[in-house]
């Protein structure tokens, strides 16, 4: 993990998962929105920010298998996903994989600007099939927050990523499954490419509460206006706490106080 504060007031975690060739740095600023008593963790994936030297994933099923592990040695609190695009996949994929394996699910799933993977053949990440010359590569680096005169080292190192996550999507499968029992949120921009039926349809692969809700912006809207949405999740899971308990007794009396 990166950019990740730890909240000892904490009741719950939120594993945040970003869009294809995205980086934790997607959610820095989510802790100070979220306050104390949820606890931001967003995920580092191999390959870029400080793990840009490490190479960069290229399988669904390896990514998450790390995935899995993380969640395991950060199991001592109740926890939520959220997923942008791509990073709304592996939240998908990491909730069937916790349930296969009888392990904790997720109060809740939150993805946003993804198609529900049992409606497509090819995820809508991937535009880049084979190679993205360096003119794309500034182009996606621009929509991704980065530098327009970044240096030739990181314009390789980011073309490598975008290819790996690439392949992570193009080699997806779907494979038919049981809805999961855990509540799930689809949410889209309202210039998304990604079209509202599409969002609609993570209902099907639910059979807990579903919504969905449409905030102003593109793909990329949680990086325009993350506030209303970061509000919804946070109200979201206030609802899903668990009441605190009330003392198990009342305080002993004194014999002097009784006599």
């Amino acid at each position: 993990m990166a950019f990740h504060v730890p909240q000892p007031r904490a009741w719950a975690r939120l594993f945040c998962l970003p869009h294809a060739g995205g980086s934790a740095s997607l959610f820095r600023t989510w802790q100070a929105e979220l306050g104390p008593e949820l606890e931001v963790c967003p995920v580092q994936l191999p390959g870029r920010e400080n793990r840009l030297q490490e190479p960069p994933l290229r399988d669904l099923p390896s990514v998450v298998e790390r995935l899995v592990e993380l969640v395991r040695r950060h199991d001592d609190k109740p926890f939520a996903l959220f997923g942008h695009s791509m990073g709304g996949l592996l939240a998908f994929e990491l909730t069937r994989a916790l349930r296969d394996r009888g392990l904790p699910l997720p109060l809740h799933l939150y993805v946003a600007s993804y198609c529900a993977p049992h409606t497509l053949r090819r995820a809508p990440d991937c535009k880049h099939t084979h190679d993205i010359d360096a003119a794309d590569a500034r182009r996606m680096g621009a929509a991704l927050g980065l530098p327009e005169d970044m240096s030739e080292e990181l314009l390789t190192l980011m073309r490598s990523t975008v290819l790996a996550d690439t392949a992570v999507c193009e080699g997806y499968t779907w494979r038919p499954c049981l809805p999961l029992p855990c509540p799930l949120s689809a949410f889209r921009g309202s210039e998304d490419y990604v079209p509202e039926d599409q969002t609609l349809a993570w209902k099907e692969l639910t059979s807990g509460p579903f919504a969905t809700q449409c905030f102003l912006g593109d793909h990329f809207f949680l990086r325009q206006t993350p506030r209303g949405m970061l509000q919804t999740v946070r109200r979201g899971l206030a609802r899903l706490r668990p009441p605190v308990p009330l003392a198990s007794s009342l305080p002993a009396f004194s014999k002097e106080s009784t006599s």
